[in-house]
């Protein structure tokens, strides 16, 4: 993909400079890096990393990259006290890319802009969306198996949260004992919906005060130690009120029904329609029509190294292949009410799927 990009416009690297807190850049040199550095992949063949000098020795045993160079092999630090950090660091990027007759390249849209203003002095620069973000769209095993484990993990965090709301009952003391016991098994969790009552209807409130009728619980852990997420929810009855109940057995059939479809080769818009058509069978109203209440939002969305990723479960005639994690999360929102949602975490296959989410649909406390 990267190679056919740098064909179609033309151009001879695409390089960034980021740390590892960039999904992207992380995925592409497979290391953490707290500070910032810079990686190019040429049409040429060429990759390289450019790391501090401390960071060499790391670089050259965890980095997927091949080439790893410091900043004091190619004269950083002699041109630092003449020009300053950020122009030093331009010139030093800007004779890497001469050496390897660079004349066009292409940035991110994320590109720092003090580095774009010098580059530009020596290069013609196009900015493109990042090439990374549709690679990491379809995961590899190994990604899987790191999905998996944030998964369990999400969905042992729920088991844990129907036995400690039988006794607790105060939003941020649930939420914190959650995060807790989150990160007693390995992961992270932070800002888990925990969400009752009429404010349940704001899809993305967190939750405070104390737990009502029902619950929505949604968690999005990731594994501490690879940067890999899950996404799950489901809306747990504490008290039975009928509209609410009869509310989310619709969007439990409209998870299931579009589950169903999921394979290989289907647009992503399908998996979306078929959940808004479940959902107006039942009479309610959904974004499909532009309304305001019920269900307002798009039905999923990939999951990885970030909680949003692609590919983007709405109306994108975007084909779904083998490999893509995403959601499938309908919801029904109502603010005189309150709002549920039921989220699962799925794998697509060539013949259809796989949930990474496995929990009941219908919750319930049992006091």
């Amino acid at each position: 993909m990267i190679y056919e990009l740098l064909k179609r416009h033309e151009a001879n690297f695409f390089i960034m400079y980021a740390s590892s807190k960039d999904p992207n850049f992380y995925y592409a040199v497979g290391m953490k890096l707290p500070d910032p550095a810079f990686y190019a992949v040429g049409e040429d063949g060429t990759e390289m990393l450019v790391v501090h000098e401390m960071e060499r020795r790391r670089a050259e045993r965890e980095s997927r990259v091949k080439e790893i160079v410091s900043l004091s092999d190619v004269g950083f630090y002699e041109k630092v006290k003449e020009l300053g950090v950020e122009k030093a660091l331009a010139e030093t990027y800007a004779e890497i890319l001469k050496e390897h007759r660079a004349r066009k390249i292409l940035v991110p849209k994320e590109f720092p802009s003090f580095l774009y203003k010098h580059l530009s002095e020596h290069f013609e620069i196009e900015i493109v969306s990042n090439p990374f973000s549709k690679l990491r769209s379809v995961k590899k095993s190994w990604e899987i198996k790191e999905i998996k484990k944030a998964s369990e993990i999400a969905l042992n965090a729920l088991k844990f949260f129907l036995e400690i709301v039988k006794r607790k009952r105060e939003i941020e003391e649930l939420r914190k004992s959650v995060e807790l016991f989150v990160y007693e098994k390995g992961g992270l969790a932070e800002d888990t919906i925990i969400s009752s009552g009429r404010r349940s209807a704001d899809p993305h409130f967190v939750g405070e005060g104390i737990v009502e009728k029902h619950v929505i619980f949604d968690i999005f852990p990731k594994v501490r130690a690879s940067g890999y997420h899950s996404d799950f929810t489901r809306t747990v009855i504490i008290e039975r009120d009928e509209e609410i109940v009869e509310m989310l057995r619709a969007c439990i059939e409209a998870k299931n029904e579009a589950i169903k479809i999921i394979r290989e080769g289907i647009e992503a818009k399908e998996v979306h329609d078929k959940v808004c058509d479940v959902l107006e069978d039942y009479g309610y109203k959904t974004i499909r029509q532009k309304a305001k209440e019920g269900f307002i939002h798009s039905t999923g969305h990939g999951v990885g190294l970030e909680v949003h990723e692609e590919p983007k479960i709405f109306n994108s005639e975007d084909k779904l292949r083998s490999g893509m994690v995403f959601t499938v999360e309908p919801g029904l929102y109502y603010e005189r009410i309150g709002g549920v949602r039921v989220e699962d975490l799925v794998l697509v296959k060539k013949n259809g799927c796989e949930v990474l989410t496995r929990f009941d649909d219908y919750v319930e406390v049992v006091p």
